[in-house]
């Protein structure tokens, strides 16, 4: 019984392992990287404000964002076959919690957004999408 576990936990520690490095080469790629493009609300076809997604130092920051007081956030992201999916969460002490789901293929990045505020007479749910394309890449 003690031969067996050695090796299990050789082949479980590479697959943790494989995992890690397989999370840490897809934010390799989103490193450095910032996007131009536009964030509007979902369903709108014209609007909304030009923006810049910026992922450097580990953190994420949209600059429209900023100036409602939403503060850089870290990001996590996962290879997909060609796509890299990242996903944050940044706060603004006054206007709530967004939260990004987005999708980086080649040089093109798409990501959903989800705006909340609780209030106490009422809550804000708006939903946003940011289509955008990378401009530079350090």
């Amino acid at each position: 019984m003690g031969r067996v576990w050695p090796p299990l936990f050789a082949v479980l520690l590479m697959f943790m392992g494989h995992g890690v490095a397989h999370a840490q080469g897809a934010r390799e790629v989103l490193e450095g990287a910032i996007f131009e493009g536009v964030l509007r609300e979902v369903g709108a076809i014209s609007g909304g404000d030009a923006d810049r997604l910026i992922f450097r130092g580990g953190l994420f920051i949209s600059e429209a964002c900023k100036d409602y007081g939403f503060e850089e956030a870290a990001y996590t992201a996962s290879r997909q076959d060609d796509r890299i999916l990242f996903e944050a969460t940044s706060v603004s002490p006054s206007h709530g919690r967004m939260v990004w789901h987005g999708v980086r293929q080649g040089d093109r990045l798409e990501a959903e957004v989800v705006w909340t505020k609780e209030r106490w007479y009422w809550d804000i749910r708006r939903e946003y999408q940011f289509l955008g394309q990378l401009t530079t890449q350090r």
